[in-house]
């Protein structure tokens, strides 16, 4: 259990954060003045994550409907570690000072992983074949941020097509947009801030 989201204690601390006016009450310039703060202006999914807790569509959140929320959040995370666990585990996060590898580096790390991952190796062939459309800085190098969001990239690109999958999308953003605007009012836990680094 993500013991971060599941506190109804924090919950309403988080909840007090964010209702600057007292109202006992969000409103959605609440949520964008919130989101603006963290993310330097950009409100772009405010209407997104307005709507996830506006459950009964009035245009106000209240904390009942926001702790319901962040509840149904707490489970669909619980769901998903549970399943990366089940999928031989969520991916590592970056590593410190993570400067990245030249593609002569990771080729020859392929041929030394061979067989043994078959995931890892399949990933790195990836990013060896697609070298410059992977160093998205130009630098010569991937780091592992680079590397798993070329994945992500690609992934993405491949499953578009699905309007069942661009549904999924659209959620998995808007529980990231949440557990960000968590992170920033203080309210997430360090398994929490470790799936969203994995994710970013």
């Amino acid at each position: 259990m993500i013991s971060g989201l599941g506190s109804s204690s924090q919950m309403s601390q988080l909840f007090s954060r964010l209702d600057s006016k007292s109202q006992g009450y969000l409103e959605k310039s609440d949520l964008a003045s919130a989101f603006g703060a963290i993310s330097g202006g950009d409100d772009s999914a405010v209407d997104e994550v307005f709507a996830a807790f506006d459950t009964d569509s009035d245009g106000k959140v209240t904390e009942s409907e926001f702790a319901s929320t962040l509840s149904k959040l707490q489970e669909e995370l619980d769901a998903q570690f549970g399943q990366m666990r089940m999928q031989g585990g969520m991916p590592p996060p970056p590593p410190a000072g993570d400067e990245g590898f030249t593609q002569e580096e990771l080729a020859a790390q392929l041929e030394e992983i061979g067989d043994t991952d078959s995931d890892r190796a399949s990933l790195i062939a990836d990013v060896v074949a697609n070298f410059e459309a992977a160093d998205s800085d130009g630098d010569g190098k991937v780091s592992f941020r680079e590397a798993r969001a070329y994945d992500e990239s690609q992934q993405s690109s491949a499953s578009a097509a699905s309007a069942g999958t661009q549904a999924a999308s659209s959620e998995s953003q808007v529980m990231m947009k949440i557990m960000q605007l968590m992170q920033a009012y203080g309210q997430a836990d360090e398994r929490t801030s470790s799936l969203l680094s994995t994710l970013a």
